[in-house]
């Protein structure tokens, strides 16, 4: 289950948006040792000031959320061209209205056994394609995002390889590289094959900027 939510939802939605931050720090910080901020037992950064878009994953069974990304506009603030500009190797920035970044990827290292048919993570496979319904519904041309090299090896299996925008960069412990997916129906479709994924996951065919402003 796939549920969309906006920065402004910080007073309606303190709850849900809670366990994002604390899931993001268990990631992050606690797992991957990343140099990110913490404040108490979230993981927030000033993107999240900047009204950004959360795509979150959750158990249909349980209601527990499983895993959560961030989608920004490249028009604003976003990391690849304010934060990780090296990973563009001299290119110039990406500041698009129809291309939009995707960021803080994680799922829950508790349940990332969770798998499909193809030894995917559900929950990663629905935030995937979550963001392909909402970037067709957008019509935007490509979604960007730094990761690393794991990741893309995961992004491979699920069927979105993606094209690399530069080399690989070691910045601090992670090699990490930045990625362009162009959003279409046939990789939206390639992706619910894989994962075995049928009908829409959107809670209601909505666009980026509805979505933003609801």
């Amino acid at each position: 289950m796939i549920k969309i939510l906006n920065g402004k939802h910080k007073q309606t939605q303190q709850a849900a948006l809670a366990d994002m931050f604390r899931l993001r720090k268990k990631v992050f910080h606690d797992l991957l040792k990343w140099d990110v901020q913490v404040q108490g037992d979230f993981e927030m950064d000033h993107y999240d000031d900047a009204n950004p878009i959360y795509v979150m994953s959750y158990d249909d069974t349980t209601g527990r959320l499983r895993g959560a990304l961030r989608l920004l506009p490249t028009l604003g603030p976003n990391m690849l061209d304010d934060t990780f500009p090296v990973l563009l190797d001299s290119q110039p920035e990406i500041r698009s209205a129809s291309i939009w970044e995707s960021s803080r990827f994680c799922i829950d290292p508790e349940i990332s056994l969770d798998r499909s048919s193809n030894q995917v993570s559900v929950a990663a496979a629905e935030l995937m394609c979550g963001v392909g319904e909402l970037g067709l519904a957008s019509n935007l041309s490509h979604i960007v995002t730094v990761t690393d090299v794991f990741l893309e090896r995961m992004f491979r299996r699920m069927g979105c390889p993606g094209e690399r925008i530069g080399a690989p960069h070691k910045i601090g412990s992670v090699h990490a590289v930045a990625i362009a997916w162009e959003v279409n129906h046939d990789l939206l479709d390639r992706m619910k094959q894989v994962a075995t994924i049928s009908g829409s996951l959107l809670p209601a065919p909505m666009s980026l900027e509805q979505a933003r402003a609801a």
